[in-house]
């Protein structure tokens, strides 16, 4: 038997029917933002949220293994990626795509060398200049390199070699940026005026790659580079005058039982205003727990060198912080595909309570927007 279906057309009453509107907002609501980049093998996607309240307001998508980073303002984004010709392999080619963050749009594509890195997701890994002219691009190849690329004149500039470093940490002014080596020094790269000549100095040991590693996540304070050991190690450096040097070393741990460290990915978080740096933490820390969600965040005073309070969290992995008189600290716990929003309460000593969630994302950094 051979069976045919055919659509039957229904005539409602012209009378009752209302045909539905439909629009395009061509502009997100204005206001302070928080960015989600969702790295993913065959695409990935910045999320953008609502500072306020972590309402999800707009979306741009790139490649696989995207690098992001945001302007100063926080109105463009710039994600670097891979795209293959069979989504998850064959030819492939790597571009820089500058987003227009208000409408949503890609403004521009460059395209770069076929090496860019395919690493979890850092904000070390791909940064712009002080003055926005440049962005800088971590590869591996895995030789590691960096990429300069001129925004002004939408070309490639340069390839820096890097070998045995990773990681790039701009200078305040001019053009150049800092990398860890794997023998606990910094190599520091000072580049021409026009980014197309570069000259390096490398550091003393700042720190042992055996007994206290260090992470790739970095905050500025003062002018100065904070980094933060799996010990719970603060490392202040200076990077004037064209070299790395430390300022002092501080453990956040010291006379506090348990045995903690520091646990996650991007597991600092600065507050200017008041010169407080945030922390998620880990209890009986050892080899092998430094990736883990911290189970509380630490808030310290680096004038006083005080720690000033201890808050409970659920597996926070990432963190950042607003940078005003009334900090807000935004946290990812990637085990539950959560963005969690805490306010910090200055007279408790920055101790911090849950006032939003979002959730439905996956494997993430954030960047944070103009807040």
């Amino acid at each position: 038997m051979f069976l045919a279906l055919f659509p039957v057309a229904v005539h409602a009453d012209d009378a009752s029917f209302v045909p539905e509107t439909v629009s395009v907002k061509t502009r997100m609501s204005p206001g302070p933002n928080v960015v989600v980049n969702q790295m993913g093998m065959a695409s990935s996607t910045l999320y953008i949220y609502s500072a306020r309240d972590l309402t999800l307001k707009g979306s741009v998508s790139g490649g696989g293994w995207g690098l992001s980073t945001l302007s100063r303002d926080g109105n463009t984004a710039y994600m670097a990626s891979s795209f293959f010709s069979r989504i998850t392999y064959g030819t492939g080619e790597d571009v820089l795509q500058i987003f227009d963050v208000p409408t949503n749009t890609v403004t521009k594509e460059i395209r770069l060398p076929f090496k860019i890195t395919q690493y979890t997701p850092d904000a070390a890994q791909l940064r712009l200049s002080a003055d926005e002219k440049f962005i800088y691009v971590q590869n591996a190849t895995p030789a590691t390199s960096v990429t300069v690329v001129d925004l002004v004149n939408d070309k490639v500039l340069q390839e820096i070699p890097q070998p045995g470093c990773y990681g790039i940490y701009p200078a305040l002014q001019g053009h150049g940026f800092s990398t860890i080596c794997t023998d606990g020094s910094f190599m520091t790269f000072t580049l021409g005026a026009d980014g197309s000549t570069f000259t390096s100095r490398r550091s003393e040991k700042i720190f042992d790659v055996d007994s206290d590693p260090i992470y790739l996540a970095s905050a500025r304070a003062g002018g100065d580079l904070l980094f933060i050991s799996y010990n719970a190690n603060i490392y202040r450096l200076s990077d004037q005058g064209g070299v790395i040097r430390t300022v002092s070393v501080t453990s956040l741990t010291r006379g506090i039982p348990g045995n903690w460290g520091t646990s996650g990915y991007g597991v600092l978080g600065y507050n200017a205003a008041d010169n407080v740096l945030f922390v998620p933490m880990y209890p009986n820390h050892h080899e092998g727990t430094h990736h883990r969600g911290g189970k509380q965040i630490w808030a310290y005073d680096l004038t006083r060198r005080t720690l000033l309070s201890r808050s409970p969290v659920d597996d926070i992995s990432t963190i950042a912080v607003s940078t005003g008189e009334k900090p807000i600290l935004y946290g990812l716990n990637m085990d539950k595909n959560l963005i969690e929003e805490y306010a910090a309460d200055k007279k408790h000593g920055f101790s911090l309570s849950k006032t939003a969630e979002h959730t439905d994302f996956g494997f993430a950094t954030m960047i944070m927007g103009d807040l």
